[in-house]
């Protein structure tokens, strides 16, 4: 207003009798002094010619003189203006200093309402380019909303009004942010607003949350929103879900600690086979000790038919029968160590490409998940991926079929 005021105090600024401003719908009265509009009380008697929009001119007489008043009525926007005009020259002398100035206020008028006209459709341009972004930003996956420095609710998008099943946004605005968005009575202990009031620069963080029964991981982020002033007036706060990428991680290391413990059975297995095949070797041994004995016995026995010693023989004989006996019992046996050797052996086999290929096909869905970026996960995937491989190359086990 003051720099409307100013232009028309400029166009006056070289006559040399007295001009006034009125403005009708503050019913403000100001004196135009040396290009310089001040502030003045209305005069009583001229309120009601000021107000009148059909008259123009105005003259009084005062003893044999006459003053004149002209009244120049304008309109710049939703504003209105008089330009009171005081001079005690004749009405033609004024109407030639009046008509000069009107084209001159016309023609302000035509600029300023040109100048009023692009400021509008900036603003309906502005106005459009809010809506977009406002669709823009509730179509974002993730909740994003405003708050005062006092966490009064300003702004919210349709995912935090989703998240907090409150379908109803302006039931939302307005509240403190910890008492309707996280159901606290107090600022959340995770909240940064000190930080960000006090002008320091923050990170994002990662915190836990319970909504709908249900437990989030998020990557939360808080960040000044400045006023045309420069001063802040608003904190934007907006949280991405990582959930599904701290329950990949846990996955992991579940498996990695699979992978350990199939890696101790492994080498217990080992050890087990190898007393296996200590008892195998000894048995061996001993069945070997037998044969040759029972090899001796019988050439004894042989001699003995030779020179008619029945008793001898008998007696012979009677050892064979143990000998062979105990060859029996211990060929049992032998077979016996073998097909539990062989058993254990398939059975440790089957488990360990069993597991392998299930190691294996979640490596494949976690590597193919957009969402892990984390160096540590990569490390873990690493981790398994090296295990599993010495696992094969340990068992002797052939690589799983490709999936499709």
């Amino acid at each position: 207003m003051d720099t409307a005021i100013s232009k028309i105090a400029h166009i006056f600024s070289e006559c040399n009798f007295p001009v006034y401003i009125y403005l009708p719908g503050s019913s403000e009265f100001y004196q135009l002094i040396s290009d310089h509009p001040e502030p003045k009380p209305a005069p009583a008697n001229m309120i009601e010619h000021l107000n009148d929009e059909s008259i123009f001119f105005q003259s009084f007489k005062k003893g044999d003189a006459y003053m004149y008043f002209y009244f120049l009525r304008l309109s710049m926007g939703d504003e209105k203006f008089v330009v009171m005009l005081n001079s005690d020259k004749d009405r033609t002398s004024l109407n030639c200093i009046t008509f000069s100035m009107f084209n001159k206020l016309k023609e302000m008028e035509v600029t300023i309402q040109e100048e009023l006209n692009e400021a509008n459709e900036s603003v309906q341009i502005l106005r459009k380019s809010r809506q977009k972004m406002l669709k823009l930003l509730d179509g974002l996956v993730m909740p994003l909303f405003s708050i005062t420095p006092e966490y009064n609710v300003l702004n919210v998008n349709k995912e935090l009004s989703e998240l907090i099943n409150e379908s109803h946004i302006p039931s939302i605005l307005n509240k403190k942010c910890y008492e309707v968005i996280h159901g606290f009575s107090e600022p959340c202990s995770f909240c940064r607003m000190s930080e960000i009031v006090a002008g320091e620069e923050v990170s994002g963080q990662t915190i836990e949350l319970d909504f709908g029964g249900k437990h989030y991981y998020f990557e939360h982020h808080m960040f000044p929103i400045y006023a045309s002033t420069g001063e802040m007036d608003e904190i934007g706060e907006f949280m991405i879900d990582v959930t599904e990428n701290y329950q990949n991680l846990e996955h992991i290391e579940k498996y990695k600690e699979k992978v350990k413990s199939i890696q101790m059975a492994e080498v217990d297995k080992m050890n087990e086979m190898g007393e296996l095949k200590r008892a195998y070797k000894d048995l061996s041994k001993s069945y070997d000790d037998m044969f040759s004995k029972n090899n001796k016995m019988s050439k004894a026995l042989s001699s003995l038919m030779e020179n008619n010693n029945v008793n001898e023989i008998v007696k012979m004989r009677q050892e064979t029968r143990e000998v062979k006996n105990k060859l029996i019992r211990s060929a049992t046996a032998l077979k016996n160590f073998q097909t539990a050797l062989d058993m254990q052996q398939d059975k440790y086999t089957e488990l360990s490409k069993k597991t392998i290929y299930q190691l294996e096909r979640l490596i494949n869905t976690v590597n193919k998940k957009s969402m892990i970026t984390d160096n540590d996960v990569k490390i873990l995937l690493k981790t398994v991926t090296e295990d599993v491989k010495e696992l094969r190359t340990t068992l002797k086990v052939p690589p799983p079929p490709e999936s499709s």
